[in-house]
């Protein structure tokens, strides 16, 4: 692939991840793109399988290395749970049978649910958070 290719597939990829929520994988596939695009202008990087090794090499290196905590970073203030969170509606993201773990939505936010209730819990049910367990709620299905 030229550089100007590599150059354009990495401006794609950073603005889908402003897009489309990928959980900040496609930053890195940019970056490791644009990378690539650098170091075939600059004629370091040879015959396009080596090319498209370069890109892989820093797609994996990136994704492994950097994304848990940079993501983390970016994440770590959109939601808060406490024990404010008592008594406040959370919606099932898909059926929680009584006792078993699940997700539900809470504050636009997925959580770790646990079904406290007697009933299952439906999907997009929702269910009344009773406690909360380190980061996962606790819920009984409403009504």
């Amino acid at each position: 692939m030229p550089w100007w290719g590599w150059i354009v597939v990495g401006a794609a990829l950073l603005g889908a991840e402003t897009i489309v929520d990928t959980q900040f994988y496609l930053v890195f596939f940019g970056v490791a793109a644009l990378v690539t695009g650098g170091l075939a202008l600059l004629g370091l990087t040879g015959p396009a399988w080596l090319q498209w090794a370069i890109f892989g090499a820093l797609c994996v290196a990136g994704a492994l290395g950097f994304r848990r905590r940079l993501y983390g970073m970016l994440r770590r203030g959109d939601a808060f749970v406490s024990q404010g969170t008592v008594g406040e509606l959370a919606v099932a993201r898909g059926a929680i049978a009584p006792g078993d773990l699940g997700q539900a939505e809470l504050r636009g936010t997925v959580w770790e649910a646990r079904n406290t209730g007697a009933a299952p819990i439906a999907a997009g049910e929702r269910a009344r958070v009773e406690r909360v367990d380190g980061l996962v709620l606790d819920l009984h299905r409403e009504g």
